[in-house]
């Protein structure tokens, strides 16, 4: 109720008021310092002034020097509403004090922004003393604040006056004692306050909605600032309706020695309330108390200390010493309690809670009432509950298992018998009776105590226990004086608010049971905790802690004389432990008790083998090397399995240990079996890797064993589970069950639900790789806390890939509070499968809030296909509200969805009131013509709102499904002008139905891709058959030619198979292909022949990628003239040699046909042709020239070269010759080459080249 009133909008009234800044006698004044008075029945004149309002005009030049005002006692009262602005030159040594002398202030006020009877409006260094003010309004539109300080009011104090309040039942926001905000309407609404440094001291505050406010909550989207270092000490507050006091966005807040009462306003309420964020807060040596509801007002909660705040590291919030008791109301009770929301960074420490009340009774009770926290220490405290209750009662109450919680040295005392339930606590959906019980099941309060700790005089509201045991049992929490500022003892101090002395112990003395936490087996460097019970008690009893190599060795001190036997040490070897118990000249000794230490497991390899018993390299069970982990390991491990033996009947549970990059741990399967059926629904996987880091299980067959109304996980992390692998593993489970609790492998906060979305997972950069799963209700999950409020922390960075999941019975994956998690080319189908839920099956489902997914290359198929007549159903993935932005968004390509069966709806992709998706590069169809459905088809699918940023491209959509209800290749619910579509392929041929259409938008079919333009969408998109090369064994490549290359590119480089993609036209769906065209088979010839080199050519095929030639018909290699050649030379052959040669034109993919020429034979030349290799050109009528000889050339031409590459002769007669000159002169000796080619006389060219030497 009351956060639905603060909504309500009031009537606004003018309200005359004079202010600081409003010219005073219409006259400036100048800066004033010194001594005036306040006096109504004196006119303003020299140094006296008739009202507040007079003397504070009066500070309108600013101040030179202190200034103060007193004001006459008896005078008054004062009927007006005093703002007090900014004053110049205001400091700590020019103050401004108003002496008040306990007159009155009274007003009413009917503005809504001007609310109070003292207002500090920016104002430093004023001082309010024994001023009583009295607000007049209680009824609609009317207001009353005490006082009012906000906009930057630093340094100010408001001491020892009084608030008498009334209670507006028309407004309950509308009337508070003191309030410290940055708005100037309702003390919580959003505004920086920036008022630092107030001090709030020795008031007395009655009536209202609430007695003190301190609030700077920040505009929505605006970062905090804290208000800082303002001190609320020694009030007296009553008689208000809903809290004493309330803190929000507070830094080292003083909240300390203030009296807090009940009243005939009290309703639903607290004493403290502390909300938003917080730090450094410090509330103690409060007493809160007698807060009474009358039975007749039914519906009320009351609680001592509420929390709803969140904190910071090394800034924990302290709440100590405070005394709660005399709470009367016949609804719930709360002592402390953290509801509401995530509470955080508090330490509650040394408090007295009495909830007693034996008036009224009640239907709850609760000491402590801990709903979503962490970072929580709760320490030397007293709880005691003897309040009847209809329903229950509960000294500790933990709804949800918390990252980071301590409860220890508390007495927590719960009267049995007056309750339907009377526990000592509350833990996770589990009641706990015995303090005994909560030890084990929750690992805390190891040494606090469930005895009645005897308060002095209860119904005297003397809370100082008389209990000798729990005397001295406090552990030093730096809290060092008591509510009554009594020294405290610093090494054994007593818990609750009272440090208190017992009475003397006596003899016989009782030693008692010795015990050890948190346990008895240990390793090296951690602390414990060594206690005693059962033992005698008393004022001067000590306790000397003992320790022994045997149980009947020589024991020899290990601690002086205690008051309390409370040990706290880190053992280093194992020894035993006992207490020797000193009353006087009496000892007893209690029991030793043994304390093994083990040290961390050498880096090696190991082996688990059930054959073998444990010891040296192996180990009997999984459970065996887990427990060997226990202790850390100083290097990497490897256990590997035998794969002859078990199966290994037995759950593992490996807890965080110290893994890293280098000290990792592998579990190598070998095909081995671990199986097992759970039967604690807190422990329900068969492997849980508990904040477990850098372990990797690979190639394990996990078998869940169980009922069909069962549960179980075959693979499990949680809690900070970080850098894991799980791989190759196979993981059976239920296959015909449809409980929800079944699943595969889990990555989530929760041990009961493995899709449970509410809880933060902190699972981080794990791998999930090439695991089989089969059956469950959920093939994988990767799920942590999804809610947008800034403060969740997603699971970021994991990597699901390569999987197959085989008979889910209601998803494959299912994805929540994710941050860059990569889904990658796996494998979702049914086989068997024909027992599912009503609900539908959705192979890939991701929910509400994630960052950055990608979803690439999984293949979706064959759903349902053990059940094909099922109405179940079908969506391939399915977004469902999930919400990024666009810096983060999400990514679907390369998916390939086919092969769904049933009669049941089918929705290829989908999503609703979800936004930032790009999809592209799916393939989609729904083709099973089979189908007799009655109900919708859609390639893809669009709901709700909110969907800015959604792009569909590059996308094959066939709807070929048999039935005669609407279908449809994309539905969009609305008139969605945002989402873009373009360059997809929508191609409707379904089997029946009247109502087949290719598109759906805002209430209107389109029967065509041609109607469906009219949307101004797809204006580049295609219907098209793609006509799919081979889709039963999974090959979805189109084959048509006008399919291909009419996608755009949207930067995915690859494609379903990691084949490149074309950068400038990739092709529509998950496929990158080519097609096969009609080419012509190569006409092969011999183009030249020569003495030892044949030259085969042939004509360039049109639309040929390439050519490749063979001699054999078997072996092909590239032409010489390269890929695209299209000749081919052979070299090196003798005269007379013949060479075979084919050459083949190929097509665009491996797969196109071949086309072949014929086999050409081609044949060197007999050498006919003689060049000589020297001639003389001297003249002496000898070999003096050099030509070409032959009798087959018909044509010849042929050229020398020097050796510089000059041409120095050529001819074409055959009968020509060279004698040596060029240009008329004589070339140098030397060696020339020489180049001739011709045509012999059957019509073959040759060529033939060489060199040879002029001498002279």
């Amino acid at each position: 109720m009351r956060k639905i009133l603060r909504g309500h909008v009031f009537n606004k009234h003018f309200l005359f008021t004079l202010c600081l800044g409003f010219s005073f006698f219409l006259k400036a004044h100048a800066q004033v310092s010194g001594t005036f008075t306040i006096n109504s029945a004196v006119a303003t004149g020299g140094s006296n002034f008739n009202s507040f309002t007079d003397a504070v005009a009066s500070l309108s030049g600013g101040v030179n020097g202190a200034v103060i005002f007193n004001v006459q006692s008896g005078s008054g009262p004062y009927n007006e509403q005093v703002i007090i602005n900014n004053i110049t030159g205001a400091s700590a040594t020019n103050t401004i004090l108003f002496n008040c002398n306990g007159v009155t202030l009274t007003f009413m006020s009917t503005n809504s922004t001007q609310r109070a009877g003292i207002k500090l409006n920016s104002a430093d260094y004023v001082t309010f003393d024994n001023l009583v003010v009295v607000p007049q309004g209680v009824n609609f539109g009317e207001y009353g604040y005490g006082f009012h300080l906000l906009n930057d009011a630093d340094n100010n104090t408001i001491r020892n006056c009084q608030i008498n309040n009334g209670y507006n039942m028309f407004d309950f926001e509308a009337n508070e004692g003191i309030v410290i905000n940055g708005n100037n309407e309702n003390s919580v609404l959003p505004g920086y306050s920036n008022c630092d440094d107030n001090l709030i001291q020795g008031n007395t505050i009655s009536g209202g909605s609430v007695g003190i406010t301190l609030s700077s909550i920040p505009v929505t989207g605006n970062p905090p600032i804290y208000i800082n270092g303002n001190r609320i000490l020694n009030n007296t507050i009553s008689n208000f309706a809903f809290y004493g006091m309330q803190f929000s966005y507070n830094s080292g807040t003083q909240i300390n020695g203030n009296d807090i009462s009940g009243g005939p306003n009290l309703y639903i309420s607290s004493g403290i309330y502390i909300g938003g964020l917080n730090q450094s807060l410090s509330v103690t040596n409060n007493r809160i108390h007698d807060l009474a509801v009358p039975d007749f007002m039914g519906g009320n909660d009351v609680t001592g200390i509420l929390l709803n705040s969140q904190g910071v590291a090394g800034r924990e919030s302290t709440i100590a010493n405070n005394l709660i008791y005399n709470i009367q109301n016949n609804e719930l009770q709360f002592g402390i309690a953290a509801r509401n929301g995530l509470s955080s960074y508090f330490n509650i420490y040394h408090n007295t809670i009495s909830l007693d009340d034996q008036i009224l009774p009640g239907t709850e009770t609760y000491g402590f009432y801990f709903e979503n926290v962490t970072d929580i220490d709760v320490k030397n405290n007293i709880v005691t509950i003897t309040r009847p209750s209809t329903n229950w009662n509960y000294g500790i109450y933990v709804l949800a298992a918390p990252p980071r919680f301590t409860s220890d040295h508390n007495d927590i005392y719960v009267q049995t018998g007056i309750s339907f339930i009377c526990d000592f606590g509350y833990y996770v959906g589990n009641d706990i009776p015995t303090i005994a019980q909560w030890r084990a099941d929750t690992d805390l309060d190891h040494f606090s105590t469930d005895i009645n700790p005897l308060y002095t005089n209860l119904a005297g509201s003397d809370f100082r226990p008389t209990a000798q045991p729990i005397d001295n049992m406090a552990l030093f929490a730096s809290i060092t004086t008591d509510i009554t500022s009594a020294a405290r003892n610093t090494t054994n101090p007593d818990p609750g608010c009272y440090e208190f002395t017992s009475a003397a112990c006596s003899t016989p003395v009782t030693a008692g049971t010795t015990f050890v936490a948190p346990d008895s087996i240990m390793c090296i460097g951690p602390k414990i905790t060594l206690g005693v019970s059962g033992n005698s008690a008393g004022g001067g009893q000590t306790y000397t802690w003992q320790t022994s190599t045997t149980a009947t060795g020589t024991f020899t001190n290990l601690t002086g004389a205690l008051a309390f036997p409370l040990y706290e040490g880190s053992p280093t070897t194992t020894l035993y432990y006992r207490v020797a118990v000193t009353c006087g000249a009496t000892t007893q000794y209690s029991n030793p008790i043994r304390v093994l230490v083990t040290s961390a497991l050498n880096g090696g390899t190991y082996t688990i083998n059930s054959a073998l018993p444990t010891g040296g390299i192996n180990f009997n069970s999984f459970s065996d090397a887990a427990r060997a982990l226990q202790c850390g390991v100083n290097g990497p491990i490897v256990f590997n399995v035998s794969s002859n033996n078990g199966p290994y009947n037995e759950q593992l549970i490996i807890p965080a240990v110290n893994t890293s990059a280098t000290r990792t741990v592998t579990f190598n399967g070998n095909g081995a079996t671990i199986a097992y059926e759970p039967t604690n629904d807190a422990q329900s996987a068969v492997i849980k890797l508990d904040g477990t880091d850098y372990i990797t299980f690979d190639s394990l067959n996990v078998d869940v064993l169980g009922s069909l109304e069962g549960f179980g996980f075959g693979i499990q992390l949680m809690n900070n589970a970080d850098h894991n692998t799980i791989r190759r593993c196979t993981v059976n489970v239920n296959k015909i069950s449809t409980s929800p609790y079944y699943a595969g492998i889990v990555m989530n906060g929760d041990n009961i639900n493995p899709k449970l979305e509410i809880t933060n997972s902190f699972c981080d950069s794990n791998l999930i790789e090439r695991n089989t799963v089969n059956g469950a209700y959920v093939g994988i999950t990767c799920v942590s806390k999804s809610d947008v409020d800034g403060l969740t922390s997603y699971s970021v960075g994991n990597i699901i890939r390569k999987n197959t999941l085989i008979d889910n019975c209601n998803f494959g994956l299912y994805i929540a509070g994710t941050e860059n998690l990569v889904v990658d080319s796996n494998e979702i189908k049914h086989v068997n499968r024909s027992i599912f839920t009503i609900n539908p099956f959705q192979s890939i489902f991701i929910y509400r809030v994630n960052y950055g997914l990608s979803i690439t290359r999984n293949r979706i198929h064959n759903l349902l296909e053990g059940n094909k007549t099922s109405v179940v159903s079908i969506d391939g993935i399915r977004f469902e509200r999930v919400v990024t932005t666009a810096a983060k968004p999400h990514m679907v390509s390369n998916n390939a969805l086919y092969y769904f069966r049933g009669n049941g709806i089918q929705q290829g992709l989908y999503a609703i009131s979800s936004n930032y998706i790009k999809f592209y590069h799916n393939t989609v169809s729904l083709d099973d013509t089979a189908s007799t459905a009655l109900i919708t088809t859609r390639g893809f699918a669009l709901f709700g709102t909110g969907t800015t940023g959604i792009e569909v491209k590059n996308n094959n959509f066939v709807v070929r499904r048999g039935g005669t209800a609407p279908k449809y290749c994309i539905y969009l619910s609305t008139n969605d002008s945002g989402l873009v579509a373009n360059n997809n392929n929508y191609y409707m041929n379904a089997a029946s139905g009247t109502r087949n259409n290719v598109g759906y938008m805002g209430g209107i079919e389109y029967l065509s891709l041609t109607n469906w333009l009219a949307t101004r969408k797809d204006s580049a998109s295609i219907s098209v058959d793609p006509v799919y090369h081979d889709m039963p064994n999974g090959d979805l490549t189109p084959t048509k030619i006008p399919f291909e290359n009419r996608g755009t590119n949207v930067g995915i480089t690859k494609d379903i198979w990691d084949a490149t993609r074309s950068t400038t036209a990739p092709d529509i769906g998950a496929f990158e292909f080519t097609i096969c065209r009609t080419l012509t088979n190569p006409v092969l010839t011999v183009d030249s022949a020569g003495v030892n080199v044949i030259r085969f050519s042939w004509q360039a095929i049109p639309n040929t990628s390439g050519y490749r030639v063979s001699r054999d018909g078997f072996n092909w290699t590239m032409p010489s003239s390269g890929a695209m050649g299209t000749t081919h030379t052979i070299t090196g052959l003798s005269p007379r040699d013949t060479v075979g040669l084919m050459v083949k034109a190929l097509g665009s993919r491996v797969d196109c046909p071949e086309y072949l020429s014929q086999r050409v034979t081609g044949q060197a030349l007999t050498d006919q042709i003689f060049v000589p290799n020297t001639f003389t050109p001297n003249g002496n009528g000898q070999n003096d020239v050099f030509k070409v000889y032959s009798n087959v050339l018909s044509t010849v031409r042929w050229m020398v070269f020097n050796q510089w590459g000059e041409k120095v002769f050529e001819t074409s007669d055959k009968q020509a010759s060279w004698d040596g000159n060029y240009k008329g002169k004589p070339q140098p000796i030397g060696v020339y080459v020489y180049v001739v080619s011709g045509t012999l006389s059957d019509g073959t060219k040759v060529t033939q080249k060489g060199s040879f030497n002029l001498i002279r």
